[in-house]
C-alpha cells in the first residue's frame, strides 16, 4: 500500500493553473492520503560471483482520487524490467 501527502499527490497526478492554461486539460488539485495498492518481484540469480542477472515485475492499482486525473492514462500500472550485473 502507498500513502502520500498533497505535495507528492499533486505533483506526480496533479495540474496546475499553468499547466492547464498550456495543455487545454482541467487544472486538478489532489489531496493526500491513499495513492495505490501493489505487488513488486524481484529476482535476481549469482551466475558467478561477479555476473548477476536480474528480473522484476510490478503491478500498482491506483485509487480513485488518483484514477481521476486527467493525465493518468489507466487504473494501473505495470512494468516488467530485466538486467545484467556486473559487480567489480
Amino acid at each position: 500500500m502507498v500513502f502520500h501527502d498533497s505535495d507528492y499527490a499533486n505533483r506526480d497526478f496533479g495540474i496546475d493553473s499553468e499547466q492547464a492554461a498550456n495543455s487545454g486539460l482541467d487544472e486538478t488539485d489532489l489531496d493526500g492520503g491513499f495513492r495505490s495498492i501493489g505487488i513488486n518481484y524481484t529476482f535476481r540469480y549469482f551466475v558467478t560471483e561477479k555476473w548477476q542477472v536480474f528480473g522484476e515485475a510490478l503491478y500498482e492499482h491506483y485509487s480513485s482520487d488518483v484514477r481521476d486525473s486527467p493525465i493518468v492514462r489507466s487504473d494501473y500500472e505495470a512494468e516488467v524490467g530485466f538486467g545484467v550485473l556486473y559487480v567489480h
